[in-house]
């Protein structure tokens, strides 16, 4: 079976989804002029601009991740259900999806990404974790794009920065913590940890962020709607104790006691030092290991060609 993946130069981990595709498939990966059987846009908005280039017979792949729908007038739905099938990734998405999609909408998992499977260099976490803190600082990672505009200046609440913010500040009168920050465009939540004096450290663009979450005491996820779901992954594979609001993948790899339904509750779960590490590490991998997912996806794809 030939397939056409869509995924590169989107500035974004989609790029490194359809790259472990193409090196984990059995199937072969064509450009689309190549007669494909399946053309699947790992990236969703790009999908419209394809529309006319997808060959006849061809079974055309609608992705979604997410859906805002304070935003809703961003989705060409229109193109989208021009599709032949549509994915999502859980039963939240799913939900959300079946209000503006009347093609048929299937379910399969995320992976986490094999450019972070490697194993703790324990040497470079030690001199890492000494530079980014002193040795009794409480170390909180956020490594997510929350802010829009040009440096991030504007929040994107979907992501929730202003929940970490009050999260953390709380957290700094019961404990002695450190905000480890990473990735562009987090201009909004520095300026808020400055404004109330939250000691932190910003790592813009760190070529090893699996050293940099081997270093982290724990990992919060504030968001609203998009749920990681890599910082998700990545968090229970290299054993960082995490929390999570109850969104996008977060219930169906993390434990309970990691999922908080308000701000106090991140905070009560720090100080009780809830330690789910070993279960969620084995839910990654049960569940979420490549090698075990994309097999599943190439049936998926065969399945949606036998059917025509």
């Amino acid at each position: 079976m030939k397939i056409s993946v869509e995924s590169r130069n989107s500035g974004w981990v989609i790029d490194h989804i359809g790259n472990d595709f193409r090196n984990f498939t059995k199937h072969e990966v064509v450009n689309l002029n190549n007669n494909p059987d399946v053309f699947w846009s790992v990236n969703l908005f790009s999908f419209p601009k394809y529309l006319r280039k997808i060959p006849k017979g061809c079974k055309s792949i609608v992705h979604i991740h997410h859906i805002d729908e304070t935003k809703i007038n961003e989705y060409n739905f229109k193109a989208f259900n021009k599709g032949s099938v549509c994915i999502v990734y859980n039963d939240k998405v799913k939900e959300v999806a079946e209000k503006y999609i009347n093609i048929p909408i299937f379910k399969l998992p995320y992976w986490i990404l094999s450019n972070n499977l490697k194993t703790k260099n324990e040497e470079k976490c030690k001199r890492l974790r000494m530079e980014l803190g002193e040795e009794d600082d409480i170390l909180i990672g956020s490594f997510v794009k929350d802010g829009n505009g040009k440096k991030g200046e504007i929040p994107k609440l979907s992501k929730g920065p202003d929940i970490f913010i009050n999260v953390v500040e709380k957290l700094s009168k019961e404990k002695k913590i450190k905000v480890v920050l990473a990735g562009y465009a987090r201009r909004y939540i520095i300026n808020k940890l400055k404004e109330r004096n939250i000691p932190y450290v910003y790592k813009e663009m760190y070529d090893d962020i699996q050293s940099l979450y081997d270093c982290m005491d724990w990992y919060f996820v504030t968001s609203r709607v998009e749920g990681g779901p890599q910082s998700i992954l990545e968090s229970s594979y290299r054993k960082v104790k995490i929390l999570s609001t109850d969104v996008g993948i977060a219930s169906d790899v993390l434990h309970p006691n990691c999922i908080c339904d308000n701000e106090q509750d991140f905070v009560d779960k720090v100080i009780h030092n809830v330690d789910e590490l070993n279960y969620n590490y084995k839910r990654v991998m049960d569940n979420h290991l490549p090698i075990n997912v994309i097999p599943k996806w190439d049936s998926f794809f065969e399945n949606s060609v036998e059917a025509n």
